[in-house]
């Protein structure tokens, strides 16, 4: 990504950033208790051909994707393993909800899609106010699927978004904490966008 300066590259972290922090808030109501975010400061960007992902716990990964629509293209990914989707899950739903097979079939992917929507847009409003361009989240998707499929699937199917920055977040109330990795997948448009805000704000 040498068409980047090191600037540009710290615009775009703390876009996402502010935005994450956005959806912390978020959260808090969504959940009913207070959210606290915590981030890793190793926050990664690249190409997306050295795409490293920190491997979950367990057999499934539940891997989430928001792609981005308007005048820049790219995808938000949500990644959680099977124990933080299960505190999730326990948090946000009543104990009829999670004693009952059928109904937690239909309310469990439900709560995961909407933590998906309420991060997801955050960071997909944050760069929108920021950069003064007009783009909105489309419907989000929900994979269970294991860890190496999640890889090749990034690889192979959001093969044309030609960079990414890579988050390790840490989610935080006073009865859990959960770590989705937060990846943001954007095209050329984008860089060239990021290039022209901080000319204008240098």
């Amino acid at each position: 990504m040498d068409n980047f300066t090191n600037e540009q590259l710290l615009v775009a972290k703390e876009i996402v950033s502010d935005g994450l922090e956005k959806a912390a808030e978020s959260l808090s109501f969504f959940l009913n208790e207070k959210v606290s975010l915590f981030q890793s400061e190793d926050a990664e960007i690249s190409d997306i051909s050295t795409i490293s992902l920190q491997k979950k716990p367990g057999d499934i990964i539940y891997f989430l994707t928001t792609k981005v629509i308007g005048e820049l293209k790219g995808v938000c990914c949500l990644i959680f393993s099977e124990q933080e989707v299960s505190m999730l899950h326990k948090a946000a739903l009543p104990p009829e909800v999670l004693n009952d097979p059928t109904m937690m079939a239909e309310m469990g992917d439900a709560i995961m899609l909407e933590v998906d929507n309420i991060i997801s847009a955050s960071v997909i409003t944050q760069f929108s106010n920021a950069l003064k361009v007009k783009i909105h989240g489309g419907v989000p998707s929900l994979q269970k699927i294991n860890f190496e499929d999640m890889a090749t699937y990034i690889s192979e199917e959001i093969s044309k978004e030609l960079y990414l920055i890579s988050f390790k977040t840490n989610f935080e109330t006073d009865n859990m904490n959960f770590s989705p990795e937060f990846l943001w997948l954007f095209d050329n448009t984008f860089v060239e966008t990021i290039q022209e805000f901080s000319k204008q704000n240098a």
